[in-house]
Parts: C-alpha cells; sequence; structure tokens
C-alpha cells in the first residue's frame, strides 16, 4: 500500500476535524424582537403557489372606486389589542377628494395580524392632474414600535388618486 495515495485522505479528514471541532454554539444574546406595526398595500398573492407579492407602501386608485385603503400590520401576532394613531395629509383635499374619518385611529384586534384603514372618496374630477392621501402613522399603544427594520420604513402610506 503506498502511503502517498493516503495523505490526500488524511489531510481531507483532519480538515473537517478541525472545522466541526472549530464550531460552537453561538452564545450571543440577542435582543427581543420589538412589537412594531407598519403600512402598506392590501397584499394579493393569487392563487397559484408561484405566484409573488409585492409589498409597497404606495397604491393608486381612481376617484370612481372608493374607499382608498391601507393595512396596518403587527409584526407578530398579539394576545393584546393594538391602537393606532394616524395623520392625513397630501394634495387631496378632505371634503373635495375625499371624506376623513372622524376618528384617525385603527385597532388590531388581538389575534390579528392587521386592520383596513379605509378612506372614502369622492367621485369628482381631479382638476389639476393627480391627487395624494398621505397616511402617517403617529403613535401605537401598548410600547409598540412604528415602522419595521433599522431605518424604521412603512409607516408612512401614499395613495394616489386619479381619474
Amino acid at each position: 500500500m503506498n502511503l502517498h495515495k493516503l495523505i490526500p485522505y488524511a489531510v481531507f479528514l483532519m480538515l473537517g476535524i478541525t472545522l466541526i471541532s472549530s464550531c460552537k454554539k453561538d452564545d450571543k444574546n440577542y435582543p427581543p424582537i420589538p412589537d412594531a406595526v407598519y403600512i402598506i398595500a392590501k397584499l394579493n398573492t393569487g392563487p397559484s403557489p408561484t405566484a409573488s407579492t409585492a409589498i409597497g407602501n404606495t397604491a393608486t386608485g381612481k376617484v370612481s372606486v372608493s374607499p382608498a385603503s391601507a393595512r396596518v400590520y403587527v409584526n407578530t401576532l398579539k394576545t393584546f389589542d393594538v391602537t393606532i394613531q394616524y395623520t392625513l395629509s397630501g394634495t387631496a383635499a378632505d371634503g373635495v377628494n375625499y371624506n376623513a374619518p372622524a376618528q384617525k385611529s385603527v385597532t388590531i384586534p388581538a389575534g390579528q395580524y392587521f386592520a383596513a384603514i379605509n378612506i372614502p372618496v369622492i367621485n369628482t374630477p381631479l382638476i389639476g392632474g393627480n391627487k395624494t392621501i398621505i397616511i402617517t402613522l403617529s403613535s401605537a399603544s401598548n410600547n409598540t414600535e412604528l415602522g419595521l427594520g433599522v431605518d424604521k420604513n412603512y409607516k408612512i402610506f401614499t395613495y394616489t388618486l386619479t381619474n
């Protein structure tokens, strides 16, 4: 038996043992995921298992279609209600292009992942082009953060009205 034929196998075996013995359990204590809410367009994944979903914080709708709608989501299922306050701004005018809700808040019930913000659109022609309704999340109950990730994205939603 030639020893030089066994050397590559021995090297491979020693390398494997070294790699396995150098692996260790991750002992870092990662902070828990914070409770957070975010606002995005309604998701339509389609019936196909290969359907793709585009998640965004914008939507467009004709003035003849009411309401302007967005969904506010919690990042993990909660055992308590989460009430979210929001503000409305943009180039669309309340009473002309849409009717603002009397209370600018929405509650995601315990055990649910989302609640809808529906803003009734007034079916009148837009003068001067498209108009926007901007929904900005301003606070949430139960120490729930606004937005996702380090940049706190998805706490502002823009709905564009078109003729």
